[in-house]
């Protein structure tokens, strides 16, 4: 192998994958719910009734990725009737013809809500604990390695498994497209040319690029990256030709059973 080959292998780090619950997503309303309750102490500089009604949005949000499951079609519907809910008195508030937007503040202003700061600090701490229970089951339960030289799956308590590379494509799909927005969640499957899963995982961590971290790469491109790099290694390509019809032969000869590691 060359020394460029060899330096461009070096570059590609290994990558880990860890089943998740959708409780991970509970990390996000624990530190806003932290950075509200540090406004609150400020009362003079932030509105407390602008913070409830700002916290009470975090926690539909949060409740809404952490329930249901939202295809492309609906979260695409979802975001229009959004605008047309918000543009439509945009439009009549800004004519003049009829202030929607100044009525809704009087009303829940007359309400007066608000939330002191240990409130707030306390919805933080139960979130958290949330986050930290998803963290340890999805850090001890299950990990997964794929790096160059193939894919191992390593469970609590049992012995690891270790599958080769050569000839697998990958087939991915957002599991919810909320989720997706918040923290890149899909579903990452490894199959042979004969369309058999090899290994499969359901909710992903940042599989896909998100919005708020767009500078960091996907696991989908690192994952398809070192799958692509099998053809620069020192193998020919007639032999993992060779070896990938030996896989998918034996795979049929297994009778065809679905090793699938998600959750």
């Amino acid at each position: 192998m060359s020394t460029a080959t060899s330096q461009s292998s070096a570059a590609i780090k290994p990558i880990y994958l860890y089943d998740h619950l959708p409780g991970i997503l509970a990390g996000y309303p624990a530190g806003l719910c932290t950075v509200l309750g540090i406004m609150s102490l400020m009362p003079a500089l932030f509105n407390p009734h602008m913070l409830f009604w700002i916290g009470l949005s975090i926690m539909v949000v949060w409740y809404v990725a952490f329930r249901f499951n939202i295809p492309k079609s609906k979260f695409i519907l979802l975001f229009g009737l959004l605008g047309t809910f918000i543009g439509i008195p945009v439009v009549l508030e800004l004519s003049g013809i009829f202030a929607p937007f100044a009525l809704l503040g009087r009303l829940l202003g007359s309400l007066h809500p608000q939330v002191n700061a240990g409130a707030w600090f306390v919805i933080a701490i139960v979130f958290f604990v949330i986050w930290l229970g998803n963290f340890i089951y999805s850090r001890t339960h299950l990990r997964v390695r794929i790096d160059e030289s193939g894919l191992t799956v390593n469970r609590l308590g049992g012995k690891g498994e270790r599958f080769e590379l050569i000839g697998l494509k990958t087939e991915n799909e957002p599991l919810d497209y909320l989720e997706l927005f918040l923290a890149g969640v899909g579903s990452l499957s490894l199959k042979t040319r004969m369309n058999k899963p090899i290994f499969k995982m359901d909710r992903v961590i940042g599989l896909y690029r998100t919005p708020w971290f767009p500078f960091f790469e996907s696991k989908l491109a690192r994952v398809e990256k070192i799958l692509n790099s099998q053809s620069a290694g020192g193998v020919s390509a007639q032999d993992r030709l060779d070896m990938a019809e030996q896989m998918d032969a034996a795979a049929e000869d297994d009778g065809g059973d679905d090793p699938s590691f998600g959750s």
